[in-house]
């Protein structure tokens, strides 16, 4: 069983045709990336998948069931965990209490339940929060603002907040997570996540760099067959490159 099928989901604003008919599956423990110039529907795509936005068509299934039109809060207690192209993370706060935050339960009654189980529960949080820093190389930074750390930093603690959910999610959508890194910085993330599917995750990431235009996918396939593909060749670079590479 697949971990995600998008099956021709389609989402129109107005006359505008924002993903038209994509259909698309994820498998499990799988690093999948949907790739596109601007404009061509992936955060769109994305939004679809996490309840933002209702489709006007198609089916969307996390673990063969159904999340279509599901409140967010819904689909992440599933166990989807989703980033966005700008970090959600608070500048003003160190990175331990950014890691804090992300840790606790949102809901009142589950916040009361936290408080009436006592010390241990916060110890588990604790503990769960240093083993967090640890993977992501900020324990040492753990006291410092998040204002001050470079953003290839920053974007390491998004990733963290995103651990410590709960239940920590078993499917990561993470929305252009390497725009502004450096090489270095690019390097380290995807080790980072390729030992998370070692883990036993399953991650579907959101790249400028090709797969859908205008809303369609145009290719599908692994590394080497989208970049020959002649239509893919075609979005980005124009009708000439296209001929030059067939």
């Amino acid at each position: 069983m697949p971990c995600l099928q998008v099956q021709n989901l389609t989402k129109t604003f107005g006359g505008l045709t924002a993903v038209n008919d994509v259909s698309f599956v994820v498998e499990e423990g799988s690093i999948s990336g949907l790739i596109g110039p601007n404009g061509s529907g992936k955060t769109v795509t994305f939004d679809c998948i996490t309840g933002l936005y209702r489709p006007d068509h198609g089916r969307i299934s996390f673990r063969g069931q159904d999340i279509t039109g599901r409140r967010p809060d819904e689909i992440a207690l599933l166990g989807v965990g989703r980033s966005f192209q700008l970090t959600g993370i608070f500048p003003g706060l160190t990175v331990l209490q950014n890691l804090l935050f992300a840790a606790q339960e949102k809901g009142l009654l589950r916040n009361l339940g936290t408080a009436l189980r006592g010390p241990g529960g916060e110890e588990e949080t604790g503990e769960r929060i240093r083993r967090a820093l640890e993977f992501i190389g900020l324990w040492a930074a753990r006291g410092e603002a998040v204002a001050n750390l470079p953003y290839g930093q920053q974007k390491l603690l998004e990733l963290g907040g995103l651990m410590l959910m709960n239940p920590e999610p078993s499917l990561y959508l993470l929305d252009e997570p390497f725009a502004g890194l450096t090489q270095g910085e690019i390097s380290g993330y995807i080790a980072l996540t390729k030992e998370m599917r070692a883990r036993g995750k399953t991650f579907l990431i959101v790249e400028h760099n090709m797969r859908l235009d205008h809303g369609e996918k145009i290719a599908e396939g692994g590394p080497r067959e989208i970049q020959g593909d002649s239509r893919v060749v075609r979005a980005y670079l124009g009708h000439a490159s296209a001929a030059r590479s067939s």
